[in-house]
């Protein structure tokens, strides 16, 4: 079957399959073939009218979904990465080779050569393409493959965060809409070769379409590096999950949040208060006294909660932490310089939060970031045993 859809066999397959030594032999490898090894029968999708919604069906916690377009090619294109595990580049050069029709990234920093690359060829061979860098790595200075980018004519604007100040923060890309990538690694070499870090691709259509909302919302801000002052439309508040479904322990969260002021603080802390087992948290930076005080709550009536921060980070918790006996370590990056740059949490083994949004006031006020909430299998469970092996590796608090 040339034209079947392959996530659900991602979803099933073991991941270890996935994530092999040799990467680049699972990009070659076909969805047939996948199957084949796995016993798995795939599905084909409609493929509506170009007017129409994509289609969304849930398999067994895995989504699969028909492009408005045509068909968008997964194969090869794992659910999630974990940096020390995989490389990041040969999936994200894939995911644009794969593309047809529209592609846009907003991106805090870009330094991947061989993506930079695949960026430009998609504009090329006629995609319609859109990239939104965050200001500060543009001005007063641009690296080399943004620069590239650049002089290269593609459709690039800049953007800071709320008021002028702040970042856009977002690392994430909509392939023909409807595959996201989103997760803390940026597009860079240090993230892929030096840090502990998380991608993750999503195929769930209302999810997209949230994402997309939010890149236009972006794109209306943005400004072109010729003219980086010229003034732009007041913003407007973030676009929202107007129908919360995710459902965990009996209370409903939004399957997306964006920032600045999207209330994803609020949210984590909601989701804090209602766990009952287990609050296992990977964050480069914490400093949020709400979802703190969140974290605390929660081991006073016996949650179990384990802290794994980025060592060297900030972190003005520290003696609370301790005296309330709460589990608490710090991991070093995979190299000397890298740092443990996750921003994850697993509540009760059940619900996922992930994304780019350290849980601080400056990402809640004043960055330009995004949020996920999932209670999907295929990821919850992953990144679960993915905390219990870095919290293994962390060193103790003091």
């Amino acid at each position: 079957m040339k034209e079947t859809l392959c996530t659900l066999a991602l979803a099933i397959l073991p991941f270890s399959t996935l994530f092999a030594a040799d990467f680049s032999k699972l990009e070659t490898v076909r969805a047939e073939e996948l199957a084949a090894r796995q016993n798995i029968i795939f599905v084909e999708a409609p493929v509506p009218q170009p007017a129409a919604r994509p289609a969304m069906q849930q398999y067994e916690g895995a989504y699969t979904q028909a492009p408005v377009f045509g068909r968008y090619d997964y194969t090869g294109i794992p659910l999630y990465i974990f940096t020390e595990t995989a490389r990041v580049s040969p999936v994200l050069v894939q995911a644009i080779n794969s593309v047809a029709y529209t592609l846009d990234v907003a991106l805090y920093n870009l330094q991947l050569a061989d993506v930079t690359q695949a960026l430009v060829q998609a504009r090329d061979r006629g995609v319609r393409l859109r990239v939104m860098i965050d200001y500060d790595h543009v001005f007063p200075a641009v690296g080399r493959d943004i620069k590239y980018l650049i002089d290269s004519g593609l459709d690039l604007k800049v953007m800071k965060g709320r008021g002028g100040s702040g970042s856009m923060h977002n690392k994430y890309a909509i392939f023909d809409g409807t595959a996201l990538q989103t997760g803390s690694a940026n597009w860079t070499s240090f993230a892929e070769n030096s840090s502990y870090e998380n991608m993750m691709f999503v195929y769930d259509g209302a999810v997209i379409r949230g994402y997309q909302e939010n890149f236009e919302w972006m794109w209306r801000q943005g400004r072109s590096p010729a003219a980086p002052s010229a003034p732009v439309p007041a913003p407007g508040p973030v676009p929202a999950d107007l129908n919360p479904s995710v459902n965990f322990n009996g209370t409903l969260f939004p399957r997306y949040i964006f920032s600045p002021h999207g209330g994803t603080e609020a949210a984590i802390v909601k989701a804090i208060d209602a766990a009952r087992f287990s609050v296992d948290v990977a964050m480069f930076s914490l400093t949020s006294r709400p979802i703190m005080d969140a974290a605390l709550r929660a081991g006073s009536r016996g949650v179990k909660v384990r802290l794994t921060l980025s060592a060297g980070s900030k972190f003005p918790f520290y003696e609370e932490t301790v005296s309330r006996k709460i589990p608490l370590k710090f991991l070093k990056g995979r190299l000397e310089k890298g740092v443990m740059h996750n921003k994850y949490a697993v509540l009760d083994g059940k619900m996922l939060i992930n994304g780019g949004f350290n849980w601080s006031d400056t990402a809640e006020q004043i960055n330009a970031e995004n949020t996920i909430f999932t209670t999907d299998p295929a990821y919850v469970g992953p990144y679960l045993k993915e905390y219990n092996k870095l919290f293994k590796m962390a060193g103790p608090s003091h």
